[in-house]
């Protein structure tokens, strides 16, 4: 019986860095976006959190403009866009998720 693969999160870590040094993110503006504490993705970026959460990794994704499976290595393919146009795509993605949350909040107080 041979043993299965195990995830390796120090790929998942480089992954983070590269694609944070593309945007010109700092560790704060990825760990805001994506809902964590800068502490955390340093420690991933490290590859000392090797065990991420489905929420970690979907957070990321979305912080980093770029799918899951690509943050976890299941998919190699960049987005086509310029790094720039990328980062400026996941602020205003970000903006969007923010202001929508906040319409949703201010629907609940009103209703």
């Amino acid at each position: 019986m041979t043993a299965k693969p195990k995830f390796d999160g120090s790929q998942l870590g480089t992954r983070i860095k590269l694609l944070r040094e593309l945007r010109d993110m700092s560790l704060q503006s990825v760990a805001d976006a994506a809902g964590l504490t800068k502490s955390h993705v340093w420690e991933m970026e490290q590859g000392k959190s090797v065990n991420p959460t489905v929420n970690a990794v979907w957070g990321l994704s979305e912080a980093l403009s770029v799918s899951p499976a690509m943050l976890l290595g299941l998919d190699d393919k960049l987005p086509p866009l310029d790094p720039f146009a990328m980062k400026i795509a996941g602020m205003v993605s970000r903006e969007l998720r923010k202001y929508a949350a906040e319409k949703k909040d201010n629907d609940h107080e009103q209703g």
